[in-house]
C-alpha cells in the first residue's frame, strides 16, 4: 500500500480529504473504506439495551462478548449477564465500535477483554477472556482478528 500527504489550502481549517485509488474494488480496498467509516463516526460509550424488564444503560467498555443463544444474544459484562432479544448483526451496528471483532457466526468479542488465544480443534482456535469466558473463533474470521490485532 502506498500512502502520502498533500497540503491543500483549499480546504477548511479542521476538513480532511481522503482519496483511496485502486485498479478494482478488492477485499482490503472495502476494508480500508469500512475503517476509514469507524474512524469518522464516534462510538457511543453507552448503548440501551432492554431486557425482560427494564432498560438498561451498558457502558461499551465492560462489555466483553455478545453470543447468539436461540432466538436471543447474551451480553457476558464485568458486572454480569443481559439476555436481550436482537439480531447480532443490528447489534454490532449500534455498538458502531472497531474493538469489537466478530470471531464466528454466533459471536462478537471486545478485544480489549482478550487475554489470549489458543489452537482449537479443525483449525479452529479458542479465545479466553477477561472473567474466564472463553469462545471459539472459525477458521473464517480468523483472518480479521489477527488484523485488528496487529499480527
Amino acid at each position: 500500500m502506498e500512502y502520502q500527504f498533500e497540503r491543500d489550502p483549499h480546504l477548511e481549517v479542521d476538513a480532511i480529504s481522503v482519496t483511496v485509488r485502486s485498479r478494482e474494488l478488492t477485499r482490503s480496498v472495502q476494508e480500508l473504506l469500512t475503517y476509514l467509516d469507524f474512524y469518522q463516526a464516534e462510538a457511543p460509550v453507552i448503548v440501551p439495551i432492554k431486557t425482560a424488564d427494564r432498560i438498561e444503560m451498558l457502558k461499551v467498555e465492560e462489555l466483553i462478548l455478545v453470543e447468539v443463544e436461540g432466538t436471543s444474544l447474551l451480553l457476558e459484562t464485568i458486572k454480569g449477564r443481559y439476555l436481550i432479544t436482537e439480531r447480532l448483526y443490528r447489534f454490532q451496528e449500534r455498538l458502531h465500535n472497531p474493538d469489537f471483532v466478530q470471531v464466528s457466526r454466533h459471536a462478537l468479542i471486545n478485544i480489549n477483554h482478550l487475554d489470549y488465544l489458543e489452537d482449537g480443534f479443525s483449525g479452529n482456535m479458542t479465545a479466553f477472556l477477561s472473567k474466564n469466558i472463553k469462545t471459539s473463533v472459525s477458521r473464517k474470521y480468523l483472518k480479521d482478528l489477527a488484523s485488528r490485532l496487529g499480527l
